[in-house]
């Protein structure tokens, strides 16, 4: 997306593709709450989030970042400054509350509902099973729950098995690259769980096919998962998805 150029050249491991996922993301207006993101390193998918926001709702991001370094996580780097300069040069600071604390640290005493929650922190299985413990309560019925490295980071993946995928609590699975976001019910209809269960499928045969030799598997596997996933809450997607694969 021409608005996204800029976004797509700042640091982090977001693929074109994901940016302008959370873009799209940012833009869902379905039901009230606040937009929580935890792990905004230094900021882009902050961007991503606040530039698809600013289209519809102006809802501020809450990014949640001790921006420290860690080296159990092989993290050697303050990224506080960085990420606070990017935003600003962005132009959606306005748009930021910047939370420099722990998930565990921001979770004291918040209260708000969350439409939409981002997860892309600490990809240790037990940072991420406390990520989705303690702020998955705050998201409305309805609301969006997305997190990344859900195909490549073991610790993201069991946690959506054993946390997202067996609860019945969430439908209409949607898989972008590394991220995969669903939207929260009560107890999802058996239609809805059945069709869980098939991107599931799809989803172990794309998994498969990333570790083929095949030509080109990965790169096909990829599209096609994007486009079956493909959900009516994410309409910007769909329409990039339909052009990447025409061309």
């Amino acid at each position: 997306m021409k608005e996204l150029e800029d976004v797509y050249s700042l640091p982090g491991m977001l693929t074109p593709s994901e940016v302008d996922c959370l873009y799209s993301l940012g833009q869902f207006n379905q039901r009230d709450g606040v937009i929580v993101e935890i792990g905004s390193w230094k900021g882009k998918s902050t961007v991503a989030l606040a530039r698809g926001a600013a289209k519809v709702h102006h809802e501020k991001i809450h990014a949640i970042d001790p921006h420290k370094i860690l080296p159990e996580e092989k993290y050697f780097e303050d990224t506080e400054a960085e990420f606070l300069a990017n935003i600003i040069q962005a132009e959606v600071d306005s748009q930021v509350v910047p939370m420099i604390m722990t998930s565990e640290e921001a979770a004291r005493g918040w209260n708000k509902p969350i439409r939409l929650l981002w997860i892309d922190g600490d990809h240790r299985y037990e940072s991420t099973k406390l990520d989705f413990t303690l702020w998955e309560p705050f998201l409305v019925e309805g609301g969006i729950l997305a997190m990344h490295d859900t195909i490549r980071k073991h610790g993201p993946k069991r946690v959506l098995w054993e946390n997202v995928f067996r609860s019945g609590r969430f439908q209409e699975i949607a898989i972008v690259d590394n991220i995969t976001a669903m939207r929260k019910v009560k107890r999802a209809p058996l239609a809805a769980r059945l069709q869980n269960y098939l991107t599931l499928v799809l989803r172990a045969l794309y998994i498969a096919a990333r570790k083929s030799s095949v030509p080109r598997s990965k790169t096909v596997g990829r599209e096609l998962l994007r486009r079956l996933s493909a959900q009516a809450w994410l309409p910007a997607v769909l329409l990039v998805f339909s052009s990447s694969i025409a061309r």
